[in-house]
């Protein structure tokens, strides 16, 4: 014994999953039978960013279950039966609401898991999804929850269906039921000093086909600037998990050689959304120690050096560690928008008490 202290259980996940999708079975095998490894911790972050079905696949396909604990491999086995069984109800809900959105003439675009998932992790039985989420356009929002309410799907009680109403910047609307639970999205994100471009969003959509059912959803680099944005908004509440971070790893990755980057910053900079993109991205990076893994990204990142705060491996896991709610984070965002710092402040402080309204309206049980 050496006395050092392990490793931390993110380092190994992500250091192992990286292994595993090069197919790496040396580096796999030295990272699973180092003594360096915290098994008990490795298993609560699984558990926690629900990655244990995700790192089943892996392990299956390179053949290495064998070098799992066997109370550990039974963990990563029922967390792939239990997103087998949820991701079939999502598809199921997905019929469902093909058919009363188009009764009702409301076009709808799927975002986020199901597409991410069988886009770039290549079937959406490899990623837990915990809802189904879709855009509508701005003005057909509360037509849209009505719809859905044929399904048995609704808001919480005294939740507003109006997108002008909400002062503090509601991007969506959830609606639950025996059918699932939804996120009817009319936005991206609300963020001060960011304007999405919607047109262009539904302009560049695409088609996509998950076993029988076609489905449209955002083009690749919207899904990727969708998930930036989202993991950027965790990050300001310290509800950051490991699962939106490897999202956005396997996206980065894949795209890396087929993407204008430089194009891609560009458009963000009019948006205004180039600052929280370039520091999610490092902070994804960092923390996933992958910042070689997309060479051509990173080259394109540096002409942006100016912009980025995230600048080393200690920085990301400082922020990827901090406690919920924890200011600092808080902090960091606030100086990620388009605007002062001061600007950010004042409106968190004014929009509070309607936040925090809202959230225990929506959350169940209250």
């Amino acid at each position: 014994m050496t006395g050092e202290p392990r490793q931390p259980a993110h380092r190994i996940l992500t250091g192992l999953m990286r292994a595993l999708l090069r197919n790496d079975v040396a580096e796999a095998r030295a990272l699973l039978g180092s003594a360096d490894i915290d098994f008990p911790a490795m298993g609560a972050l699984l558990d926690k960013s629900r990655l244990s079905g995700y790192l089943y696949t892996l392990v299956a396909d390179t053949g290495l279950v064998g070098l799992l604990p066997p109370w550990l491999l039974d963990q990563l086995v029922a967390g792939y039966r239990r997103q087998l069984g949820k991701n079939a109800d999502h598809l199921a809900l997905l019929e469902k609401l093909r058919l009363v959105l188009g009764e009702a003439s409301i076009p709808f675009m799927t975002i986020k898991g199901l597409y991410l998932a069988q886009r770039f992790y290549g079937d959406i039985r490899r990623r837990f999804m915990s809802d189904v989420d879709i855009l509508v356009h701005t003005g057909e929002l509360g037509a849209a929850v009505t719809a859905v309410a044929q399904l048995g799907l609704y808001p919480a009680p005294g939740i507003s269906v109006d997108p002008q109403t909400p002062f503090w910047g509601i991007h969506a609307v959830e609606v639950r039921g025996n059918s699932g639970v939804l996120d009817i999205h009319h936005a991206i994100r609300k963020l001060p000093g960011i304007n999405f471009d919607y047109e262009g969003l539904w302009n560049n959509a695409s088609v996509f086909t998950i076993d029988d059912s076609r489905l449209v959803s955002l083009c690749d680099t919207d899904t990727l600037l969708i998930a930036t944005v989202g993991l950027g908004t965790d990050i300001q509440n310290s509800h950051h998990n490991l699962r939106k971070i490897w999202d956005i790893y396997m996206i980065l990755r894949q795209l890396d050689a087929s993407v204008d980057w430089a194009d891609f910053f560009s458009l963000r900079e009019r948006e205004g959304s180039l600052k929280l993109v370039l520091n999610v991205f490092a902070f994804c990076l960092l923390l996933a120690a992958a910042t070689d893994d997309c060479p051509s990204l990173g080259r394109a990142m540096s002409a942006h050096s100016r912009l980025i705060l995230i600048k080393n491996t200690a920085q990301a896991e400082t922020i990827f560690t901090r406690n919920r709610q924890h200011l600092a984070n808080r902090m960091l965002f606030s100086r990620l928008l388009p605007v002062s710092s001061l600007h950010y402040w004042l409106r968190w402080l004014v929009t509070l008490p309607a936040r925090v309204w809202h959230y225990r309206r929506t959350m169940p049980g209250h």
